[in-house]
């Protein structure tokens, strides 16, 4: 055959990439594209060329496209590199001849106006050696080289494997300009939040408000989000479950790799925040948990990214402050806590946040302490009372938050005397500022500090009719159903237990049990609580309520280790 023949083989094969682009850019079906891509696959002119498989048309297609970019970059205004930049409009826009010339007419050089569009059609074909016109000799070398560049491109760097390949992927991530372009940022965010473990479609509806770009499009309803997603999974860009997204092993590479270092530490950074609004920060909270459950290896995988790009190293430490007390609380490992924990301590330091510091230090020493590690502990709770005073000041409702921390790790230590003086000081602190500012949230930490201090006197010997004093003042200031009312009311019947109320005692549990079933939290550690306690008091008032009561405790119990997938805690009411 010869160098002519062959080319016009060759020229015939680059129409049916043509086709490809012209299709799916006016929107065709996904089975209409697959015809496209099978004729791609079954030309003559890519015999030997080329892999095997499912994706042999999208991969020559990918890779026929880029070289001619390529070329396009370096041609000169010769004849013959007017014909290679030719080929690649044909092909990049997915254009007719006609359209071709009209578009680019400075690509057509010649003496003469084309007044028909054959004419036009025969001159754009001339000068690329394409259909049946006869072509321009001085554009010969240009496709020929063409051919030749085409032919090398196709015989390297074949796939290896059955993961896609970067040039499939390029073909696939090219089509979403026009198929799916919201889904192009959103597979940004999903390539750095969610690379092989599926992330939850409801966390990305219910916080994608916060997410760049065309992604808070694609996140603004649940049907838009299903589309794009869905987009993403027919190009095999994505893996959906019932409840999330990933992105396929090897594939979070390539999608990284399409923007540049600085726009790529743009999107890291934006998924951090987006994490920040995501979450539920009150991860001391069994409600919680089963979010974090979910989110936990996202966190990880982001913020690991962000500490390398050093980008919102704030939201950084916030992040994996609020991971390590839900290890603590929810997972029960102190040891990977106190790892999390130290982690934040050491970048909220060094971005000199003074509350975040304050806070990380607190949760650093309530690992410590949850491993057993009181001399730890107690440093750590020192040095974050010592940093908040030295940011904040002693009458700061931060030194107080500080202050009941510090004093249940005193207790913890078994230093009950300087436990019981923190607490009395923060109680103070927040009842001077509840005085001079009482909102809500100062409200709010009076009651939490009130409740500690009750729950020290009744629990280390000291007295039970003062600690009875100040949990009814706490009492008063919490409202039903807010937070702190649920601790506040197990410690009420508490102390009226410890005082020979055992009506009193069994009102309050028998309160917060209703209350649980009303809110939904009747699978909840609060309702195990409650029930546990309440089961013995029935059975000392000779109630014969207390074995239903018991057995009901038992069934939750056994839900939520299931749920929680936790060990086993041991010491546990029977």
């Amino acid at each position: 055959m010869t160098d002519e023949a062959a080319w016009r083989t060759m020229a015939s094969g680059l129409v049916t990439v043509r086709d490809v682009v012209r299709k799916v850019n006016r929107g065709c079906t996904k089975s209409v594209e697959r015809a496209a891509l099978t004729k791609v696959a079954d030309h003559s002119a890519f015999a030997g060329l080329g892999p095997d498989g499912q994706d042999r048309g999208a991969w020559i297609a990918a890779r026929v496209r880029s070289r001619l970019l390529d070329l396009e970059r370096s041609a000169s205004e010769s004849a013959a590199d007017r014909a290679v930049r030719c080929w690649a409009r044909y092909i990049d826009e997915g254009l007719f001849p006609v359209e071709l010339h009209d578009r680019h007419p400075g690509l057509i050089v010649s003496d003469t106006v084309a007044e028909t569009p054959v004419a036009r059609r025969t001159r754009v074909q001339s000068l690329m050696w394409a259909g049946g016109a006869r072509g321009d000799k001085d554009s010969l070398p240009g496709v020929l080289r063409l051919a030749a560049e085409l032919r090398t491109a196709l015989s390297t760097g074949l796939p290896d494997g059955t993961r896609m390949d970067e040039t499939t992927f390029k073909y696939e991530w090219d089509r979403l300009v026009t198929v799916a372009p919201e889904a192009r940022d959103l597979l940004q965010v999903l390539a750095r939040l969610a690379p092989e473990h599926p992330f939850s479609f409801s966390l990305l509806r219910d916080a994608g408000d916060c997410l760049p770009g065309l992604a808070e499009l694609a996140c603004a309803s649940s049907a838009k989000l299903r589309e794009a997603c869905k987009a993403l999974q027919s190009r095999g860009l994505l893996e959906l479950n019932r409840d999330g997204a990933a992105v396929p092993a090897g594939i979070a590479g390539h999608v990284v790799g399409q923007v540049t270092a600085k726009q790529s530490v743009h999107w890291t950074a934006a998924v951090v925040r987006f994490l920040t609004h995501a979450l539920r920060p009150d991860t001391h909270h069994s409600d919680s948990w089963t979010e974090w459950e979910q989110a936990y290896p996202h966190v990880l995988i982001v913020c690991e990214a962000a500490e390398r790009d050093e980008v919102q190293l704030g939201d950084v430490a916030y992040l994996l402050d609020r991971a390590s007390v839900y290890l603590r609380e929810g997972i029960e490992d102190p040891e990977a806590a106190t790892a999390i924990a130290q982690r934040a301590v050491t970048i909220a330091s060094a971005a000199d946040d003074p509350e975040l510091t304050g806070d990380s230090l607190g949760n650093l020493a309530l690992a410590h302490r949850a491993a057993g590690r009181m001399t730890d502990a107690v440093h750590a709770s020192t040095a974050s009372i010592t940093h908040v005073a030295e940011k904040c000041g002693t009458n700061h409702e931060k030194y107080a938050e500080g202050l009941t921390v510090h004093a249940g790790v005193l207790a913890a230590a078994g230093q009950t005397a300087e436990a019981g003086r923190a607490h009395e000081q923060a109680v103070e602190i927040l009842r001077a500022l509840h005085v001079a500012r009482p909102t809500d949230h100062i409200r709010g930490l009076l009651v939490e500090a009130l409740n500690d201090h009750a729950a020290h006197l009744l629990s280390d010997g000291g007295s039970a009719t003062l600690g009875a004093e100040v949990l009814a003042e706490a009492n008063m200031l919490v409202r039903r159903g807010e937070y702190g009312w649920t601790q506040v009311t197990l410690n009420l019947a508490r102390a009226c237990r410890a005082a020979g109320d055992l009506v009193g005692a069994r009102g309050h549990l028998e309160s917060l049990r209703d209350h649980c079933v009303e809110t939904g939290q009747n699978q909840s550690i609060t309702q195990l609580c409650a029930l546990v306690d309440l089961a013995e008091i029935y059975d000392e008032l000779g109630d014969r309520r207390a074995g239903p009561t018991l057995r009901e405790a038992h069934r939750i119990d056994n839900a939520l280790v299931g749920a929680l997938d936790r060990p086993p805690r041991h010491g546990r009411s029977s």
